[in-house]
């Protein structure tokens, strides 16, 4: 399972570089929180217990509420 949202409003940078989107996805029982780059270059990421913490850590970083998310099942 993956959940993507595009942060059109962001100007949040991660080491320098601006965040345009967000990445959930989950692995190993847990759910990582990736931001990406203009040219979808990984900045970052964070390991969360469940996939409500990884969306909680999206909105308090980023403002990613729920109707941003598009859900793939890669």
């Amino acid at each position: 399972m993956k959940l993507t949202a595009a942060l059109h409003r962001q100007t949040t940078k991660s080491m320098g570089e601006v965040v345009v989107l967000l990445e959930i996805t989950s692995g190993d029982g847990a759910f990582y929180l990736f931001r990406l780059g203009t040219h979808q270059q990984p900045l970052g990421d964070t390991w969360h217990p469940s996939l409500e913490e990884a969306m909680r850590q999206a909105k308090y970083e980023f403002s990613a509420g729920p109707v941003d998310w598009i859900r793939s099942d890669d």
